[in-house]
């Protein structure tokens, strides 16, 4: 047998052979289940012949159907009892099963020969069920049913394992074994030997990390203890005298287990120690471990010249409330991250799929889901992807993505986003954008990138990082020096310069940024506002003016048509039936918006012939008279017909909304006005912008006078139509031209080059295409309210930095001094260091509770 990656071919289901009569597909499939082969494939080759496979379960399940038959033909494993019963539990595809009644979900179930007919040593003894203990665990990695039924059968056969249930629709193992025999760990190490990844629910590497560090600091702290003690023995030799044999017996024992807390309490701290200096790049685990080695290697020399003056405590304590200060901080780090990963699991692993096959769906990977795929969401799960309600009803919720926890009721026809949860019901929905380009894809994709990217501000603290710990280390070097030609002794010179080393807090200003832009993105997305670029948080500061776009941002961006003017004896109904009839055949957003209040109306559209279509409208015949609908150029003459007072009126209209004109036998009858609303904040918002004092205005493409409309209706006056994007920019530039700095609000897309041009860019989220935005943050309920939001908590984020920065800054710049003096010893030294850092966290902490 021969086995390798290659591409696809159409699956042993849709041969002939044992009754099989599945359609065959255009999409060449798996084998073994069915599944399509979308990305690559495992290929095998048996007597000759070539099979292809969607993962290495399918592959390993082939293998074991091929040894149930003695036949050297591949083709007849399809005879054998083993393939009947992998069909009945659904592993295998059984077409005239599932038109019967369907797998509706596949849980991988015992389908083992039975026991008589196992040979003796394979048999498993009777163990009472007080001896057996269960374990849970949760499986990455499963591609199909196949893998979850592959992992059954191995662990089946696994020394001391009595029983094991693999869920593949929910990447789940429950496995019952004997813990004389087995453990978790070595259960753990079957499957991760199939090509798997197993791990206890919950217990991420960080929880496992966070374990191995209580443990460590636990030992340390107990050994510390013990060496503390001793100290204070041997430091009553300074007021009495001890003989070198007591002397050797309390230095001794310290000696050990300071040692043990060097080497394994530091054990981390030294690699990264050890990594720094061999790349010259220094950290505070740089400071730590020479400080601590100082006082080790000089008690040391004093322990083998039988001298009392041993800082074996010192050593030990600076290791121990460094590891206590990293478990508080990595604890408090935790729950700053905590949104961000329940963000970031919102990413379903399985989905749904329905089909001809499968018509109730049926469980595989989620990334074999791909556009145009029909899925089933049952309640409590995750939307995969985006797309459109084929069938059912029920409501969901999107605070994931918008931020505000509010049931929304979906029915077919409603568009629905990947990250939405469903509450209730059930949907079969049509994919639309799946994967990276789907809205949940996109936010994962745009958070992590912006936690990747640095701002300004932290360059420049990452450039004090790079030269902080060698001046601290010559500072230290010089104390000891200047001390010794001062007079001091050697003992205190030394406890001077380690002091000055463990005092200084490169860590407290390593995370003074990071710490808080992770806590404000992570924030940010729970108020419904994704950040694209940090720099944002910085130059709302900085911010004097705001120039809003206005259709889509304080618009709604919908050509509603609000009112129908009449002229002469016709009626409005009348007037929209002959509209209707003219437009019926019409894809136009205008003809749209006719038809549809036609239908609301419960009229029908005027019979109308001979219609011809114009740049600028259209024109028919209704009952001998000529019919026409346009714009106010395509029915300039009927326009130049209206009597005065009609003028007035319509010359009022045209300055508030956008007009459509319906002319029969050459006479103006009928005006269709169309409006964008306003949307219900808009109004709020601009009078909170004025309010604090920012420059206001209104840019749009609309005409002049319609937009100068708008601006009065929502208090900006500074308000310019007839601006197409590039014109938006040049305005922006203008402004800037006279020292204002710019906020641009737009929807991010039509508004592109307006955006680059602002300082700061703020898009109002309509549905489209996240990642085509050119926005620093995206407004994800698409509410101008949600500007206001985002001011105040950018000033809530930047005066934690600022706040950070200050401390950090001022601690060094008073501790270090005193350290140098010696009015401080090196464990109080070590503890206010460990204050520092953890006063910056804590600090970040309190933004996090004051926005929950």
């Amino acid at each position: 047998m021969r086995i390798s990656h290659k591409n696809n071919r159409q699956p042993l289901s849709t041969q002939s052979g044992n009754n099989r009569n599945v359609t065959k597909s255009s999409v060449a499939s798996c084998d073994l289940c069915g599944l399509p082969l979308r990305y690559g494939t495992v290929q095998a080759e048996f007597s000759g012949k070539s099979y292809r496979f969607c993962c290495i379960g399918c592959r390993q399940v082939f293998n074991i159907l091929l040894e149930a038959t003695d036949s050297g033909d591949p083709e007849k494993f399809c005879e054998t009892e083993l393939f009947k019963q992998c069909q009945q539990k659904g592993i295998i595809p059984n077409s005239e099963a599932d038109l019967a009644g369907g797998a509706l979900s596949i849980e991988s179930e015992t389908i083992m020969p039975d026991a008589e007919d196992k040979p003796e040593s394979e048999k498993i003894p009777d163990i009472a069920s007080a001896d057996v203990l269960h374990l849970n665990l949760k499986v990455s990695n499963m591609w199909c049913p196949a893998c979850a039924w592959l992992i059954d059968q191995s662990l089946k056969k696994s020394h001391g394992v009595v029983e094991s249930t693999a869920i593949f629709s929910t990447d789940s193992l429950r496995v019952e074994y004997n813990p004389i025999q087995t453990s978790p760990t070595q259960i753990i190490d079957t499957i991760g030997k199939l090509g798997y990844r197993a791990a206890v629910p919950g217990e991420s590497q960080d929880a496992i990390e966070r374990k191995k560090e209580f443990v460590r600091f636990s030992i340390s702290a107990f050994l510390t203890m013990n060496v503390m003690m001793l100290s204070y023995a041997l430091y009553s030799g300074f007021f009495t005298e001890l003989d070198s044999d007591t002397i050797y017996k309390l230095s001794w024992p310290a000696f050990i287990m300071t040692t043990i807390v060097l080497a394994y309490g530091g054990y981390d701290f030294y690699k990264k120690a050890w990594v720094g200096l061999t790349n010259a790049a220094f950290s505070m685990e740089t400071l730590i471990i020479v400080g601590s080695l100082s006082a080790y290697i000089y008690s040391i020399v004093n322990l083998f010249a039988g001298n009392i003056h041993v800082y074996f405590d010192t050593a030990s304590m600076l290791i121990t409330l460094v590891l206590l200060g990293k478990t508080l901080e990595r604890r408090a780090k935790g729950r700053v991250l905590e949104d961000l990963e329940i963000f970031f699991s919102l990413k379903p692993t399985k989905v749904r799929i329905c089909s001809e096959q499968y018509p109730q769906g049926r469980y595989v990977a989620a990334e074999q889901l791909a556009k145009d795929d029909v899925f089933q969401i049952n309640e409590s799960e995750i939307v995969p992807a985006d797309g459109r309600i084929l069938s059912g009803s029920g409501s969901v919720d999107e605070s994931s993505l918008i931020g505000e926890p509010l049931p929304i009721a979906k029915k077919p026809g409603d568009a629905i986003r990947s990250g939405a949860k469903m509450l209730k019901g059930l949907l079969q929905i049509k994919a639309e954008k799946v994967g990276d380009d789907s809205t949940l894809g996109q936010m994962i994709g745009i958070i992590e990138k912006t936690l990747l990217t640095k701002t300004p501000m932290e360059g420049k603290t990452d450039y004090i990082l790079q030269w902080f710990v060698p001046v601290i280390l010559a500072l230290a070097t010089g104390t000891a020096l200047f001390g010794r030609i001062a007079g001091l002794s050697t003992e205190t010179s030394i406890l001077r310069a380690v002091t000055v080393m463990v005092i200084s807090c490169p860590c407290a200003l390593g995370i003074a940024i990071p710490l808080a832009r992770v806590a404000g993105i992570s924030i940010a997305g729970k108020k419904g506002i994704l950040v694209r670029n940090f720099r944002a948080f910085e130059q709302a500061d900085r911010i004097d003016t705001f120039i809003f776009d206005k259709t889509g941002t304080l618009t709604e961006g919908k050509w509603n048509l609000s009112n129908i003017i009449p002229i002469g004896q016709i009626t409005a109904d009348h007037a929209l039936a002959l509209a209707a009839g003219l437009e019926k055949d019409s894809d136009h957003f205008i003809a749209l918006e006719i038809l549809k209040q036609t239908k609301n109306k419960r009229l029908s559209p005027a019979n109308i012939e001979n219609i011809k279509t114009d740049a600028k409208g259209l024109i028919g015949e209704a009952e001998g008279k000529q019919v026409k609908i346009g714009s106010a150029d395509f029915l300039a003459e009927e326009l130049d017909k209206v009597d005065s007072l009609s003028a007035e009126t319509l010359f009022d209209e045209q300055s508030k909304h956008s007009c459509i004109y319906l002319g029969v036998d050459g006479k103006l009858t009928a005006v269709f006005i169309f409006g964008d609303n306003l949307r219900k904040d808009a109004i709020p918002t601009v009078e909170n912008l004025r309010n604090w004092g920012y420059r206001l205005a209104l840019v749009s493409g609309d005409g002049d006078r319609t937009t100068k409309t708008i601006g009065r209706q929502i208090g900006i006056d500074a308000s310019y139509g007839d601006k197409l994007p590039q014109a938006k920019a040049s305005f922006i530039r203008e402004w800037q031209a006279r020292r204002i700095q710019v906020a641009m609000v737009g929807d991010g897309i039509n508004d592109a080059p307006a955006m680059a041009q602002a300082d700061l860019s703020i898009a109002i989220h309509s549905g489209g295409q996240l990642s085509k935005e050119m926005a620093d943050i995206t407004l994800m309920r698409g509410e101008p309210g949600q500007v206001v939001d985002f001011l105040k908590f950018a000033s809530q984020v930047n005066k934690k930095i600022y706040q950070n920065l200050v401390f950090t800054f001022l601690y060094n710049a008073i501790s270090i001094p005193l350290a140098m003096s010696g009015l401080l010893t090196p464990l109080v030294a070590v503890s206010a260091m460990l204050l520092s850092s953890l006063s910056v966290t804590g600090n970040t902490l309190i933004l996090m509770r004051k926005n929950t």
